[in-house]
């Protein structure tokens, strides 16, 4: 049977885009199971180039595609039927978009002489992302015509290379007819013409994109400052950033960088600055005279007020060429950096006193911090952070999760050096469990997500795809009976705890425990510090998902971080 026969149509139609999408480079693929995309489906099946990943549940898969995502620096394919299977997509989308994280979605859809009239399964599906995409295609209904399925080879093409350029989202809309299912034996004929077309070679033209070169009035600026300082946000893996380390020894600057700006360690970095920047009688000796801003908005709340607080210090915020970003509005100068920075031969006059002073204080920091880091039980969520990067084996990775972690890490933990991961584009405690899972999958070495309870439970169904896990990934679920975030919120001083723990704080009784065994998945409790480092060293060189779930004090964990917020820089510092 050949590709124009009725039957075999809407596959064949899928096969040409599928093996566009390979020879462009792409590898991983995440499909939800469906009628309407079974063409695609099979398609991809009936392709050996491609690592296939079954995702029952769309939510959970459009986030795990994004940790794919995040850790190639690749896009990832997504593929499910029609209806509300795309509708779940949406909270991965819209984080994929503003984090600068490239993906493809493959929609499958009735065709148009179905819509509008109630048929089942059907919704708008053009353009249901809104602005969201940089890239919407309908590709139109499967054919044979030669100019049809040219124009189909280009919309993969341009889905790969608009998502990757354009760092965010391409959306392909598929509408097919029945029938959708190939005759076996052409199946059979076009999986062995897809593993030959699976050992060729589509070598790519290299691009060399050279450097940013800015003006002389810019370099006199910078060298000029005697307390330039440069402040680093969670930054997306198209962000041209390796210049950061010789910027800060060009001008002798402190580097204040974020978890998940994955800026290197080096004499310039600074850590534990969101713990002595809170109090803000410590700013006095290191108020600075020029700042230097890269990647996102940053998370840590004393870096934000630092910055609103300094908006009379000129602040020149370097941006991704599609994000616009100074969510503080202190910014004076805004420069889209589309290339790596050209640094010149030139010096910097930074005040000889300036970087020792931060170095002290980071210094005076940790002892105050390991002071108030004692072993006690019942555990605080500040101690097993502490403990947990202090035995991280160096090659691995970290994903944070929102809302605590992500602040907590920069408080007391470790991070120099280490590959972290972050979903801040929109900053949502959705998918964080399926993107570490995405991450795992893609990386080669072994990782540790850390994440709250409230979190792990909007995501349980990412536990459905634990069996992809080929390296070991420990699940560390800081258990502190809620969304204790909500403390530092005005509505927690209100003191009504009836309304405030019902509505906001929540605290659940899910077993996490029984959870893990439903899905067949390693489970160790631990509530004695003594426990922390053994269980966490064991798990770490052990293949696949474990959870260690750590029972922590909310109210000690919280007295814990204010203690730390109050750090005084003391006349010795």
């Amino acid at each position: 049977m050949q590709e124009n026969e009725p039957q075999n149509i809407a596959f064949y139609w899928s096969t040409v885009f599928v093996r566009t999408l390979f020879e462009e480079g792409v590898q991983h693929v995440v499909i939800s199971p469906g009628s309407r995309s079974t063409s695609l489906t099979l398609a991809f099946s009936a392709h050996s180039g491609f690592t296939k990943h079954i995702g029952v549940d769309e939510r959970s898969a459009a986030f795990t595609a994004l940790g794919l995502a995040k850790s190639s620096g690749k896009p990832a394919v997504l593929v499910c039927t029609s209806g509300t299977a795309l509708a779940n997509y949406y909270p991965a989308v819209i984080e994929a978009s503003q984090s600068g994280v490239p993906l493809i979605i493959l929609s499958a859809d009735r065709p148009p002489h179905y819509r509008g009239l109630g048929a089942s399964q059907t919704i708008d599906q053009l353009k249901i992302f809104g602005n969201y995409p940089v890239f919407f295609h309908e590709v139109g209904e499967p054919d044979t015509n030669p100019r049809s399925l040219k124009r189909l080879q280009l919309s993969a093409m341009q889905a790969v290379q608009q998502s990757v350029d354009e760092t965010g989202v391409a959306h392909l809309n598929f509408p097919f007819s029945k029938p959708f299912e190939p005759d076996p034996k052409f199946l059979k004929k076009t999986e062995f013409e897809n593993e030959k077309h699976s050992r060729k070679p589509f070598p790519k033209y290299s691009q060399q994109i050279g450097e940013m070169e800015l003006g002389e009035t810019f370099w006199s600026d910078l060298i000029s400052a005697e307390k330039p300082l440069i402040i680093v946000g969670p930054t997306s893996v198209s962000d041209p950033l390796d210049f950061i380390t010789p910027l800060a020894r060009t001008l002798e600057a402190p580097v204040l960088a974020e978890p998940g700006s994955q800026v290197p360690i080096s004499r310039h970095t600074i850590q534990g600055f969101d713990g002595f920047l809170r109090n803000t009688a410590n700013w006095n000796g290191l108020n600075a005279d020029l700042i230097l801003r890269f990647g996102q908005q940053p998370v840590s709340k004393a870096l934000n007020e630092y910055l609103d607080k300094n908006s009379d210090v000129m602040q020149v915020s370097f941006m991704n060429p599609k994000q616009w970003v100074d969510g503080s509005l202190s910014s004076h100068k805004q420069i889209q950096l589309k290339a790596p920075l050209n640094i010149p031969d030139v010096t910097g006059s930074a005040d000889k006193k300036w970087l020792k002073k931060w170095k002290k204080t980071e210094k005076d920091f940790k002892a105050f911090r390991e002071e108030h880091l004692h072993p006690s039980t019942p555990i605080t969520d500040g101690y097993v952070f502490s403990k947990v990067s202090e035995t991280q084996p160096k090659k691995s990775f970290v994903m944070l999760s929102n809302s605590f972690p992500v602040r907590d890490m920069s408080l007391f933990g470790e991070f120099d050096g280490k590959e972290i991961y972050v979903n801040r584009g929109a900053a949502g405690i959705d998918g964080i469990t399926s993107t570490a899972i995405g991450l795992s999958i893609a990386n080669e070495n072994p990782g540790c997500l850390m994440i709250g309870d409230i979190a792990f439970i909007h995501d349980t169904n990412a536990l459905l795809m634990a069996k992809e896990v080929k390296q070991p990934l420990v699940i560390v679920v800081l258990n502190n009976g809620g969304g204790t975030i909500f403390r530092m919120l005005p509505i927690h001083q209100m003191r009504m705890k009836d309304k405030y723990t019902t509505y906001f704080e929540t605290p659940q009784n899910t077993k996490i425990a029984a959870l893990c065994r439903a899905h067949d998945i390693d489970h160790i409790l631990v509530s004695r510090p003594e426990q922390i480092i053994p269980t966490f060293d064991k798990l770490i060189e052990k293949k696949g998902v474990h959870v260690m779930e750590c029972i922590t004090d909310a109210d000690e964990s919280m007295e814990q971080r204010h203690a730390l917020w109050n750090f005084k820089i003391t006349d010795s510092s």
